[in-house]
């Protein structure tokens, strides 16, 4: 044993440093793994015959009882690891004694060991250290089980799940949640969340629906907390030996992330990176058919429906907590006895019981339910014929899950037998089951052989009278057009009309092809595209045609606006209120021109400023007791000179009450607004009612007269050839007090303006020449 004197130091700092490293003396053995250290490091090749000399003394490395010169040890075991090519053979022997001596030690040591076993993992050793770190997991001390825990959630992190797999290990972490030990608790549940990341809950929950209700609501809490679309999103971190080319992949995109496209070439990698992990692989199968109770049989015959219905649903429930079956047992009665209850049992609970059990049957077995997928296929499409929602929804999923495990070709006699069922709603279901199967097919799966057996019953039921079978036949063409292409189905139809040729182009372009899991296949277009550029189509067009009916609205309003006088009672609030355009389209055709115009003191509040010379249109009415009560309806112009030339204003504050309706008097008011916008207007006609003579029995108007032109309104209007502008207005009722009821009023002929009754009243000399008159034409002001 060497001492430490100075002779003895002399004697092992001469020794080789393989030498060294297996000395009594600790100092010795800590200056021999330093030397290795620098001698590993600077080897020119990873072949070099100086590997080889420690190769079975790795494994003491890790070993050494002092813990000073354990630590040197391992920074040379991991340069040895790093730079070895046979380092890979000494996994087995360095793996369990770094577990065993380096992960209860100090945090250094801790930190070295699991820079050493991550190596190892990079050398691709990855399967050995799984194993290794499994069986840590049931090391009696706390510190080593939480250690190994830490250890695969750091690899899982680093290398993702396709270099370390999650199955291995899942099944033990799981029970370590109830260890008593919280740094082994916390542990495990930071694992489980790793795993989240990387497999998502839809796989995970199944494989954790054992844990404690608390526990649960803990590991929702955090998966609640991940963002996996963003920050919390899983990528490899970390690269295999193999995976060098990746890893350059992964650098030189990350050095371009700041453009668009290497953003998305950086997702392109990970996604290659990941893992297709498949749920099913990760579980445990489970043979139940041992784990049936012993009446299952005799209760599944049972007369009594509640029997059945209990003991299928035992074995739902068994079904469910175990989602892989053993493929090795023998399925044939429990499947037998499911599938004589869909097709003879008159229970519809016990019937959707047996069909979610046959679900989950052909789920659990995949592959192993070929033997059975036909039969109950058979079964399921037959049953459609029950017409009730909740049924056809179940033998539906039934069905999905039974195609799987057979194919089109060995389908198809059944399938032939069904397209010419009596029942249409059983035709209908099938043809939409086709729809699917044909939407995952391709032109391996469904060769010229297959495709002509489905093509003639398919086109004979688009001439079926129910529609839902006609329907459903197009959609199945319309698929097979799309998977397999004109060139192929084209040449089989050419019997069909244009019409049902339409049809099917139609449903091909709506068709979306699936993969075998039933999701729409990169390459085909989503169903969401197109329905958001029709209604957007729609929509467009929509608009254009408000558009364009609201125009020809405001031309029909503008080109309406001029109503005719005869044949008009007195306005009412209902008759004014009706468009303009249902007023022209009551006027008799009898009426060469209009008459009067139609106008709005909202439309005139916006108008600009008319030309000095343009003509007010302005319609009035005016009603008045006669000595021999006869109505007066007066339609006269003025021109803009007789109009500006009166200075007379009108005091409405003493206009007398008349004796109209009162739904009349407000239509007075309301247009009385209108008289300050068109003073001259107002004027003109003031003084046009001054020329009438009223008799003593009737009540004067407030509207005193002013001056009396009436041989002035005859040389003006002579002289301007007829060309006047019309005043008339159901708003001068308001202002000339009046006894006759307006519903009897008399209307003037639109060839004569004045009536013979007034030129009764109004004596010799004043008497308007009716010859004078011309007839009044209605035009709307040019501005």
């Amino acid at each position: 044993m060497a001492t430490s004197g100075g002779g003895d130091d002399n004697e092992w700092q001469k020794l080789p440093c393989d030498e060294k490293v297996q000395h009594k003396a600790w100092k010795a053995r800590v200056t021999g793994y330093e030397e290795c250290v620098k001698l590993f490091r600077t080897q020119d090749s990873d072949k070099s015959p100086e590997f080889s000399k420690y190769l079975g003394l790795i494994k003491k490395f890790v070993l050494d009882a002092n813990e000073n010169a354990r630590e040197k040890a391992l920074d040379a075991v991991l340069a040895y690891v790093e730079e070895a090519q046979v380092a890979g053979k000494t996994v087995g022997e360095v793996a369990p004694g770094l577990i065993a001596k380096c992960l209860n030690g100090r945090t250094k040591m801790k930190e070295r060991a699991f820079d050493i076993l991550l190596m190892y993992v990079e050398i691709e050793k990855q399967v050995d250290i799984e194993e290794e770190l499994v069986k840590g997991l049931e090391n009696k001390q706390p510190k080593i089980v939480q250690a190994c825990l830490e250890l695969l959630r750091k690899g899982l992190s680093e290398f993702g799940s396709k270099v370390l797999p999650i199955k291995p290990f899942l099944k033990q972490v799981v029970p370590l949640l109830d260890d008593r030990d919280k740094t082994v608790r916390d542990e495990a549940k930071l694992l489980l969340v790793e795993v989240y990341k990387w497999i998502g809950k839809q796989t995970l929950m199944p494989m954790i629906q054992n844990v404690k209700p608390i526990q649960m609501q803990e590991l929702q809490t955090e998966f609640d907390k991940l963002d996996l679309t963003g920050a919390d999103k899983p990528r490899q971190t970390r690269f295999l030996r193999s995976q060098q080319d990746l890893k350059q992949k992964m650098e030189q995109t990350q050095a371009s992330t700041t453009t668009a496209s290497g953003s998305v070439a950086v997702e392109d990698v990970n996604v290659e990176m990941q893992e297709d992990l498949d749920p099913f692989e990760m579980m445990e199968p489970v043979n139940i058919i041992d784990r049936l109770p012993k009446e299952f049989f005799d209760k599944i015959e049972s007369k009594q429906w509640k029997d059945r219905k209990e003991v299928l649903d035992d074995l739902l429930t068994l079904l469910t907590q175990n989602p892989k079956l053993a493929p090795d047992s023998d399925y044939f009665e429990l499947i037998k006895a499911s599938k004589k209850i869909i097709s003879k049992d008159s229970n519809i609970p016990v019937v959707l019981v047996a069909a979610k059990c046959l679900t989950a049957l052909a789920k659990g077995l995949r592959k192993g339910f070929k033997n059975h997928a036909v039969g109950v296929l058979e079964v399921c499409l037959d049953r459609f014929r029950e017409k009730k929602a909740n049924v056809i929804e179940a033998l539906r999923e039934t069905c999905d899950a039974a195609y799987p495990s057979t194919n089109l070709e060995q389908l198809s006699e059944v399938a032939l037998a069904v397209l010419a069922h009596k029942t249409p709603i059983v035709r209908q279901c099938t043809q939409q089951f086709l729809t699917k199967c044909f939407a995952m097919a391709t032109q391996t799966t469904l060769p010229k052989k297959v495709l002509k057996i489905y093509l003639p019953p398919l086109i004979k039921n688009t001439g079926e009278a129910d529609p839902s079978v006609r329907d459903s036949a197009f959609e199945s063409l319309g698929m097979l057009w799309k998977c397999l292409g004109e060139k192929h189905i084209l040449p089989n139809i050419t019997d069909l009309d244009e019409l049902k040729l339409n049809k099917i182009k139609e449903y091909a372009e709506k068709a979306v092809l699936l993969n075998l899991r039933g999701e729409p296949r990169s390459s085909a277009p989503t169903g969401a595209s197109a329905a958001a550029a029709a209604p957007s189509k729609t929509t467009t067009s929509s608009i254009n045609s408000a558009t364009m009916t609201k125009k020809t609205s405001s031309s029909t309003v503008s080109k309406s606006e001029v109503v005719t006088e005869k044949d008009e009672e007195t306005p009412s609030p209902s008759t004014t209120a009706k468009p303009a355009a249902a007023a022209a389209k009551k006027k008799p055709a009898a009426a060469a021109k209009p008459a009067a115009t139609t106008s709005e003191p909202a439309e005139e509040k916006k108008r600009e400023p008319r030309p000095p010379k343009a003509s007010v249109p302005f319609t009035s009415t005016v009603s008045h007791t006669t000595p021999s009560r006869v109505k007066l309806s007066l339609t006269s112009s003025l021109s803009p000179q007789l109009s500006t030339s009166t200075n007379a204003k009108v005091d409405f504050s003493k206009t007398r009450p008349i004796t109209a309706p009162t739904s009349s008097i407000k239509q007075s008011l309301n247009k009385t607004q209108s008289f300050t916008q068109r003073p001259n207007a107002l004027l003109a006609t003031q003084s046009i009612l001054s020329t009438v003579p009223i008799a003593s029995t009737v009540r004067r108007s407030s509207l005193t007269p002013t001056r009396s032109p009436l041989l002035t309104l005859q040389r003006e209007s002579t002289s301007n050839r007829g060309s006047t502008s019309s005043i008339s207005s159901t708003t001068t009722q308001g202002s000339i007090p009046s006894t006759a009821s307006p519903t009897k009023a008399s209307r003037i002929p639109t060839s004569s303006p004045i009536s013979s009754p007034i030129c009764g009243t109004i004596s010799a000399k004043s008497r308007i020449p009716m010859r004078s008159i011309p007839t009044l034409i209605i035009k709307k002001s040019s501005a």
